[in-house]
């Protein structure tokens, strides 16, 4: 089978997938899901972003919401929803084929495409009102731009700091991806590192400048310039403090009379001296929440629940958290296989310093330090299918150098 036939059948396999699962499965929000659909309608009906029409707010943000609110200006159902969440998914199977192969060929392109294409997680979050695949989407946008072989040097990073400005809006996160990509090259020497260290800071400069609009607004709703959201301080604080588990939990009983913008500096400053205090705990936390980021893939078949019970029951739904789990461990233990494979081939520093290593390590890194919970690994996943993908093809083409050699043995 040629790549493009591979191509295009794994693309339309994956989306056949998706497809088949939306209309199986009606979109019934819960948790994070209902709150995105409880802003978008404040949008939609008031004008206003907040928790009612009377409370706007910048805990969140905004994003999401306001692309589930662009559906709603047409429809007061959830199939708008159901399709930016395909466009979404498309552009991720399509992008992290091209991604995979600019940096380790067309075969690991293909294979890494198919992990992700029929990655079970991403298929059921066709159904949910989330972040997650917009944020995927338009992160791997903006990586395929940044320093793309093709077209105008200057042309593609002005467009991958502006993707990666509109991703701002759903995820905040997105703001210091460049300096993790400019840290790769560190081990392309001095001169290279400079380079991309000023690509870096126009990108992020691109990435402040789209979100200013929403900078100028929570400076005048709320009374500080914050940039995007401001819900940094309530997250770290979370994952700091001495009756954290590493997860989500409710905030501290004093802050509840506070402004947002009180609320956030002050968990900020508790998490802070939190961290200062008692730096054995604040470690001991960091590997619980390295474990609660990666032990288990079922968030996309809970947040289905109210949909997905009444009709499997409880032990459908287990079976499902188990085949998504499962999935989730092969890829994942995949993906350190694939390092193993580079450092093989290259050493440590080649085989870190490539950006799918580092930005599976950024953003593992950063929930490693605030808050961890299983749906925040998913922004990796593209970067851990790639690197499976290297273990993969590597493995193939072990198995066939020796069936050639058994061959050649047997012949003489």
């Amino acid at each position: 089978m040629t790549l493009h036939r591979a191509f295009w059948l794994i693309l339309c396999a994956g989306m056949a997938l998706r497809i088949i699962w939306a209309g199986l499965v009606p979109v019934q929000p819960m948790s994070d899901s209902w709150a995105y659909h409880q802003f978008a309608r404040n949008l939609v009906d008031h004008g206003i972003y907040g928790w009612t029409a009377t409370e706007p707010t910048a805990y969140w943000a905004v994003g999401t919401s306001a692309a589930i609110a662009f559906t709603y200006l047409f429809t007061d159902g959830f199939w708008g929803v159901v399709l930016l969440n395909l466009v979404a998914g498309l552009l991720s199977i399509i992008l992290t084929y091209h991604l995979a192969t600019r940096y380790f060929g067309a075969a690991v392109g293909i294979v890494a495409m198919a992990i992700v294409a029929f990655w079970p997680n991403l298929i059921v979050f066709t159904t949910i009102l989330s972040s997650e695949l917009f944020f995927i989407a338009l992160m791997l946008a903006g990586l395929y731009f940044w320093q793309r072989p093709a077209g105008n040097a200057m042309a593609n990073l002005l467009l991958a700091g502006v993707i990666w400005g509109i991703a701002g809006y759903v995820r905040p996160v997105i703001l210091l991806v460049p300096v993790a990509l400019a840290l790769v090259d560190l081990a392309h020497g001095p001169r290279r590192l400079v380079t991309t260290a000023l690509e870096a800071a126009i990108a992020i400069l691109l990435i402040s400048l789209v979100a200013l609009p929403w900078t100028m607004r929570n400076d005048r709703v709320l009374g500080a310039p914050v940039m995007v959201s401001t819900n940094f301080g309530p997250n770290l604080w979370m994952g700091n403090n001495p009756d954290s588990h590493g997860g989500y939990m409710p905030l501290p009983a004093e802050v509840a009379s506070m402004s947002e913008i009180e609320r956030a500096e002050y968990l900020k400053d508790k998490a802070k001296q939190f961290i200062a205090e008692q730096p054995l705990a604040a470690l001991k936390l960091m590997a619980v929440k390295l474990v609660k980021l990666n032990n288990r893939e079922t968030i996309g078949v809970v947040w289905n629940g109210d949909a997905l019970e009444p009709r499997i029951g409880k032990t459908g739904m287990t079976l499902l958290k188990l085949i998504a789990t499962g999935y989730w461990y092969l890829v994942f233990l995949g993906g350190f296989a694939g390092i193993a494979v580079l450092v093989a081939r290259g050493g440590w520093i080649t085989a870190l310093f490539t950006p799918p290593v580092a930005l599976w390590g950024y953003f593992t890194s950063l929930h490693a330090v605030v808050v961890a919970e299983d749906r925040y690994h998913m922004p990796s996943s593209a970067f851990i299918a790639m690197l499976a993908a290297v273990a993969l093809v590597a493995l193939a083409d072990w198995r066939s150098g020796r069936e050639t050699n058994l061959q050649a043995g047997r012949a003489s």
